[in-house]
């Protein structure tokens, strides 16, 4: 190890790379952590490569990073994203849509389907969003998705049904069934026999 990349370490330095390396806040944090411990406990970059898997060039940087940078060499930085899409315009329309009939908004509909508040969210807002993520939304807003189960209730003539309900468990119960015997497997009398020759 050459002298310009000497690791020195204080007390309440150590005593924080022991719990970053303890429970690491990522596994390169970790690595990291390890890897300036050994490198102040006098081991070679070899040695600390062996026990971290790092690449010699690795362990080279993060010792000179130490020593420009110290503990914040270790830790991860932020990382920008790219900022969410889903903006909280964009979540209040989605409540205010999923307490609302598509009716009061002027579609020819009773029920929403994903695809549906799909495409209205995206006419209000102009944010697309795939159907799978709108799913998520739905869930994390507190809402349930399902299938609606149609039913003829309140379509269908009542009293009729009902009267064809009870004729149909009497059918089912054998009231109504045929006397008719049925053969069970057994000859019944040929119309031909056999002669020995």
């Amino acid at each position: 190890m050459s002298r310009a990349l000497e690791v020195r370490v204080s007390s309440s330095q150590r005593t924080r790379l022991q719990e970053l390396r303890a429970c690491p806040p990522s596994v390169r944090a970790g690595k990291r952590a390890v890897c300036v411990l050994m490198s102040a406990d006098g081991s070679s970059a070899r040695t600390v490569g062996q026990a971290t898997g790092l690449a010699v060039d690795t362990i080279t940087d993060i010792r000179r990073r130490w020593q420009e940078h110290g503990l914040a060499s270790v830790e991860d930085a932020p990382r920008s994203g790219r900022p969410p899409k889903v903006t909280p315009a964009y979540r209040r329309e989605l409540r205010d849509a999923l307490r609302t009939s598509p009716l009061r908004y002027g579609y020819a509909l009773t029920v929403w389907s994903v695809g549906r508040l799909n495409t209205h969210l995206q006419r209000l807002t102009g944010i697309p969003v795939c159907d799978d993520w709108l799913r998520r939304l739905i869930h994390a807003e507190g809402f349930v998705f399902r299938r609606p189960k149609h039913t003829l209730k309140g379509k269908r003539n009542e009293k009729a049904f009902r009267a064809m309900q009870r004729r149909l468990d009497r059918l089912k119960k054998g009231r109504f069934a045929s006397k008719r015997s049925s053969n069970s497997g057994l000859p019944t009398n040929p119309s031909f026999t056999f002669i020995p020759t």
